[in-house]
């Protein structure tokens, strides 16, 4: 099921809540889920942990890419600590050749001996740089690559950069005008915000609550109401979306966790109704009509699942996990030409 949020936690939970923040685009999020995945994935199960080490590298990419142009952004801002960091933990995450030896190359360039680097860019050296040495005294090329996906990597996440920047991080694959509201909300949040994605819902609660007594907000509401399900205040929980969504009615991430709710209690019609709220407001309408498959195929109305997962394939980001759902209904029907199509146009090199 594409639903994960609020699930029983084996594998395949962190599979499908990984797979849900990769077609979201919150690949810090699915790096920790699909982690977790690969951790409670039995030995004789390869194919899943080879999907699951085909997400990892997905991600892992994707924050490659991030961190080298938050590096280059850094670097023209004079910031060449924060550079070299940036371009470390680039070398760090991704899985790809390329985009490994792109990042050491960046990261190389700033660990030159000081009287090189001043000889090489004398005018545009920012004041302090000629005392530069590289964080922690070491070498970027020693950094230990993200493809064998050990279990301890966060951490070597947290030594590379400072909290400020993990939270500036985690936050820019959220949709839409998400990114900026949560970035505003203060350095309060943000520490709470830490501590919810390293599970330390306790400490992060009174924070957030006593940012509500001040004043509510939509963003602070939507993360109260996921510690409050967590805790198995269910109700209570649903209560805080819905305040959530009357103070912004445009906020994605409160329509997902609402359908998620509604469909781990198996209520479809409400979760249903929730995401064609989404589809009428425009609101993620490639993961809103790819959902409303799902729960049609929950309800066991495979038909409906069909049409709506066939016009998932015009949207990219959702295509090949549509793909994905048809073709086994497909199969078993006996529809081998349809079969091949998509498996040939979506699924053949797809990572």
């Amino acid at each position: 099921m594409f639903f994960g949020l609020f699930g029983k936690k084996d594998f395949r939970h962190y599979q499908n809540q990984g797979a849900k923040r990769l077609a979201a685009e919150r690949y810090a999020d699915a790096r920790v889920d699909l982690q977790e995945a690969l951790k409670l994935c039995p030995a004789d199960a390869p194919q899943e942990a080879a999907a699951i080490r085909q997400g990892l590298d997905q991600a892992g990419d994707r924050l490659g890419e991030l961190n080298l142009q938050e590096g280059e952004h850094a670097l023209r801002l004079g910031e060449v600590q924060k550079a070299y960091d940036h371009f470390c933990l680039a070398a760090d995450l991704a899985a790809d050749p390329g985009l490994k030896a792109r990042a050491h190359a960046e990261a190389a360039k700033l660990e030159q001996p000081e009287s090189q680097a001043a000889a090489a860019k004398p005018a545009a050296a920012p004041a302090g740089a000629g005392n530069y040495k590289p964080h922690g005294g070491g070498s970027c090329t020693t950094c230990k690559g993200h493809g064998d996906h050990h279990h301890e990597e966060p951490a070597s996440m947290e030594m590379s950069m400072s909290e400020e920047d993990q939270f500036f991080l985690m936050i820019q694959p959220l949709p839409g005008d998400l990114p900026g509201r949560y970035a505003e909300l203060g350095s309060q949040f943000a520490k709470a915000y830490l501590m919810i994605h390293e599970g330390n819902d306790r400490d992060a609660f009174p924070i957030l609550q006593e940012m509500l007594l001040s004043r509510e907000n939509d963003i602070v509401l939507y993360e109260v109401a996921l510690i409050m399900f967590r805790a198995g205040q269910i109700h209570e929980s649903e209560a805080l979306l819905n305040r959530a969504l009357v103070l912004n009615p445009q906020n994605a991430t409160v329509y997902l966790a609402l359908v998620q709710l509604f469909a781990g209690g198996g209520r479809y019609p409400q979760a249903i109704a929730t995401v064609q709220k989404m589809l009428e407001l425009d609101i993620l309408p490639d993961q809103a009509q790819f959902m409303l498959g799902e729960l049609h195929e929950a309800t066991g109305d495979t038909e409906r699942a069909m049409e709506l997962w066939t016009k998932s394939l015009d949207y990219p980001g959702v295509a090949k996990a549509a793909a994905e759902r048809l073709i086994p209904i497909l199969n078993r029907q006996g529809r081998t030409d349809e079969v091949k199509y998509l498996s040939k146009k979506y699924l053949k090199g797809c990572c």
